[in-house]
C-alpha cells in the first residue's frame, strides 16, 4: 500500500509570477548579446566600425569576456536545470523508498533521477548539514537538500531541495525559513521511511 507521497517545487506552482520569472532566467544569460546587437543596429556606420577597432585592439580581454560569460553562464544553466525548475517526489511503496526529481521547463516533464532503495538498505537518514558560505557564493541558484540517506553498502543520497523560491528569506540556504522547512521536509521523509 502506498504511504503518503512527498512533493516538493522550489517555485511554488501555484504562483504564475514566480513561474515565469524562473523561466526568463533561463533567457537571462543571453540579455547581453541581445542587449549588444541593439546598440550596434542603431548606432550609426562609422560608429560602428570605431567601436570594433577599439575591441580588436584589446583581443585578450575580449576573450577573458567571452570565457567569463561562457562559464558563468553554462554554470547558471546547470543550476537552474538541477535546483530551481525541478519537482521532487517521494513515497513508501511496499517496503521500498521510492524517489523521482523531473525537471519541469517550458512545459514539459522530464525525468532526471529516480531511486528505488527497499527500506532494509536504509541504514541511516539523516538531516543534512548547512554548506559553507563560499559553496553558496559560488553557486548561482541557492539550494540545499533536507535529507541525506545512507544505504547499509555507504552510499549516500542527498534529496529534497528546501529552498523555495519566492521571498528573500525563502531564497537564502541559511535563513531561518528555510531551516524551518528544512526540518519540516526531513520530519516528514524520516517518519514515511520508520513507519
Amino acid at each position: 500500500m502506498k504511504k503518503k507521497e512527498l512533493k516538493i517545487n522550489p517555485v511554488p506552482q501555484d504562483s504564475k509570477f514566480y513561474n515565469i520569472y524562473a523561466h526568463i532566467l533561463l533567457l537571462w544569460p543571453f540579455a547581453p548579446i541581445i542587449m549588444a546587437f541593439i546598440f550596434l543596429f542603431f548606432i550609426g556606420d562609422e560608429a560602428r566600425s570605431k567601436f570594433f577597432d577599439e575591441f580588436m585592439k584589446v583581443k585578450e580581454f575580449l576573450i577573458f569576456v567571452a570565457i567569463a560569460w561562457l562559464a558563468s553562464t553554462l554554470n547558471m544553466f546547470r543550476e537552474l536545470f538541477n535546483y530551481l525548475i525541478v519537482e521532487e517526489v517521494c513515497y513508501v511503496d511496499k517496503k521500498t523508498f521510492f524517489y523521482q526529481k523531473f525537471r519541469r521547463a517550458f512545459g514539459m516533464r522530464k525525468l532526471m533521477t529516480n531511486l528505488e532503495i527497499p527500506l532494509s538498505d536504509i541504514s541511516e537518514v539523516k538531516e543534512v548539514n548547512k554548506s559553507s558560505f563560499f559553496y553558496y557564493f559560488f553557486s548561482p541558484i541557492a539550494h540545499r537538500n533536507s535529507v541525506e540517506l545512507i544505504t547499509t553498502d555507504g552510499k549516500k543520497y542527498q534529496i529534497m531541495n528546501s529552498v523555495l523560491f519566492g521571498s528573500r528569506n525563502s531564497l537564502k540556504p541559511n535563513s531561518k525559513v528555510t531551516d524551518e522547512r528544512t526540518t519540516k521536509i526531513y520530519n516528514e521523509v524520516k517518519n514515511m521511511i520508520s513507519k
